[in-house]
């Protein structure tokens, strides 16, 4: 099925990213008008005074000058290249990205740029973690998954000193090991119209229908919804009517086209969350399919 969309495409331009964090986390009381909260500290910058969130006085930051030792320490290991930093929501959540240059990395027949992610937040929506990112030469596709077997809580126990580097870079490694094999599966399932739906409902959040055909009319009711579409077609020609060619068809469109800051990698914003559900929904299928 054919979805056609008469205005042009855009891609949305990657802002460069900055090598170095010229500001810090400060510890602030919090004061109100019955005196100051004991129980409770504000975090602000120090180069503008803004709030970055007000936390348990147990809470314990990791500061910017501790990530940029930690990058130091990565940076400082063969194999991996510092390409620099991204803030989000002034500066509430950093991340750190590294390209892997280890080996030319293939996923699924396609030549791919391998990152590793460092990530900090100072609102206490992450802990410090890992990830890996890979970047699509074809089409510009990306992708990232946050590793979950490294994770730290911001705590009096997180202590910069005591990260293993080798650890954190094994972590790193087995979790693109993992990602790229669950891809390598996804090959192997195909797909069909009524699936695409559902997904593309899902994702849309569009009403969805029992009649195939109803749904695709249901489903071409705005701009937004062909674009979306029309990228899941272009990849599926591409790479085959798979939940391999499904998900790319959702990252060429989170990757390229999406409104707002997602970040080097989608690893921000609506972007992001569309590809994790969208992730999240092809290993159903792919569970499925295989029995699990």
């Amino acid at each position: 099925m054919l979805y056609y969309c008469k205005e042009p495409i855009v891609i949305i331009m990657k802002k460069t990213m900055q090598k170095q964090l010229n500001w810090e986390v400060l510890l602030q009381p919090v004061r109100t008008k019955a005196g100051i909260l004991k129980d409770r500290v504000a975090l602000t910058r120090n180069d503008n005074g803004q709030l970055l969130g007000v936390r348990s006085d147990r809470y314990r930051p990791f500061f910017n000058r501790e990530l940029e030792l930690l990058v130091q320490r990565i940076a400082a290991k063969p194999g991996f290249e510092f390409k620099g930093y991204e803030e989000f929501r002034d500066g509430k959540r950093i991340l750190a990205f590294f390209k892997n240059t280890q080996k030319n990395f293939l996923l699924c027949g396609q030549k791919v740029n391998d990152y590793l992610i460092i990530g900090n937040s100072h609102d206490a929506s992450s802990k410090l973690f890992v990830a890996t990112s890979n970047y699509m030469f074809r089409c510009q596709n990306q992708f990232s998954e946050k590793i979950r077997a490294f994770e730290q809580k911001h705590t009096k126990g997180l202590n910069s000193d005591a990260i293993q580097i080798e650890e954190l870079i094994a972590t790193y490694e087995e979790g693109r090991r993992a990602l790229y094999q669950k891809m390598e599966r996804m090959q192997n399932v195909k797909i069909d119209l009524e699936l695409i739906h559902h997904l593309a409902c899902e994702l849309l959040e569009t009403e969805k229908e029992t009649d195939t055909i109803a749904q695709g009319i249901k489903l071409v009711n705005s701009k937004k919804n062909v674009l979306f579409l029309n990228c899941i077609e272009q990849e599926i020609k591409i790479l085959g009517p798979t939940l391999w060619g499904l998900f790319n068809g959702i990252t060429k469109y989170t990757s390229n086209h999406l409104n707002g800051n997602q970040g080097f990698g989608t690893t921000n914003g609506s972007g992001e969350e569309m590809n994790r559900n969208a992730l999240k929904f092809c290993m159903k299928q792919l569970q499925i399919k295989e029995g699990k």
